[in-house]
């Protein structure tokens, strides 16, 4: 008596008895409108396929994009001079247009100035330092008096400082309270410190409008220098600030004569007065930080606060001041080092001298 087994499986029948090309002509055919695809899988283990005369090669798939890494050319960058730390811009906004002009760059040794290597070629360097540091589409962290305030977006190539340096300008996007600023500090995103704090500027006090000028004229009068003709005629700046706890603000202000706060020439009998000062509750207002220059012994200077921020994460500011000379400006940096104000990066005219 024969039993009938279970229905014989066709495709087990053709590997039976069907050489291997025609078994895939008749799997083709028997399938074809059923499987769009034949697949293919390799065991693991086999390198190699040998299918009806077509030799399958198996290989790995190539890496995800993110595991790629492009690593930094470290000859480049010390062949052309290029800052390898962040960065810390001097962003301006005058008549809707703004310009990032780099300063300095915070090292681990302290902050350096940008200067182009006198062998490396004023185009070759340009192009790098565009590409590496102000890329045009580049977005950079804007910082308003000590705090984070909007987004820089660079859209076009700016002038080329003195020092060969370039320049970019772009757009700015800040909160309500920063609008209608005209300086600000800024940092490449994802380079930039970390601060505490919302923006909250501190104002102008009757105290301040009060002891700036008493504060000038003990400055000026202790350097040997006769007092201006009018006070308010040589006060070019006062702000307020906030660089040290405490109820009051501090101020920074310029007093000036024979001089302006511009690139431009001075009148050599002139001189400028730049403080920083912090109020005392027996005392007043006192300067933490006083520069006086005399222009019959030193070459015309006029210093200007332009703002702040915590550049290292140490819980104290960096102040960084523009200066005007009679052909360019630079940038100095002061911050507080062993209980006192100093200047931590001390710049100087390009090409001169």
């Amino acid at each position: 008596m024969n039993r009938a087994g279970p229905p014989a499986s066709p495709l087990g029948a053709l590997r039976r008895e069907t050489p291997v090309p025609q078994r895939l002509i008749m799997l083709s055919r028997r399938f074809a409108r059923s499987i769009p695809l034949l697949i293919v899988a390799a065991l693991p283990g086999c390198d190699n396929v040998i299918w009806g005369g077509s030799d399958i090669q198996i290989v790995p798939p190539p890496p995800p994009q993110s595991a790629f890494r492009i690593e930094t050319d470290v000859r480049a960058f010390s062949e052309f001079g290029l800052p390898t730390a962040p960065v810390v811009f001097h962003l301006t906004e005058h008549d809707g247009s703004a310009l990032l002009v780099p300063i300095g760059e915070l090292g681990a040794e302290g902050i350096r100035p940008l200067r182009r290597p006198s062998d490396v070629s004023p185009e070759a360097f340009a192009a790098r330092f565009r590409e590496t540091v102000v890329p045009v589409g580049g977005q950079f962290s804007v910082f308003r008096r000590g705090a984070r305030v909007g987004t820089f977006t660079a859209t076009g190539e700016g002038p080329i400082s003195r020092c060969g340096i370039p320049t970019v300008t772009g757009t700015t996007t800040v909160v309500a309270a920063a609008v209608g600023s005209s300086d600000y500090l800024a940092f490449r995103e994802g380079l930039a410190p970390t601060v505490r704090g919302e923006y909250s500027p501190p104002q102008i006090t009757g105290s301040i409008r009060t002891y700036a000028s008493i504060v000038a004229e003990r400055l000026i009068l202790q350097s040997g220098l006769p007092r201006p003709r009018s006070w308010p005629g040589a006060q070019r700046d006062l702000q307020a600030i906030e660089i040290m706890p405490g109820g009051h603000p501090e101020m920074a202000t310029t007093y000036l004569v024979g001089d302006q706060l511009a690139v431009g020439p001075a009148d050599p009998e002139g001189y400028s007065v730049f403080y920083i000062a912090d109020y005392e509750t027996q005392r007043g207002y006192q300067p933490i930080y006083s520069e006086v220059r005399d222009y019959r012994k030193v070459s015309p200077a006029a210093p200007r606060f332009v703002d702040y921020v915590d550049m290292d994460s140490d819980d104290s500011p960096e102040v960084v001041v523009e200066v005007f000379g009679p052909t360019q400006s630079w940038y100095d940096i002061i911050s507080k080092r062993d209980g006192n104000w100093v200047k931590v990066l001390e710049g100087s005219a390009c090409g001169e001298g």
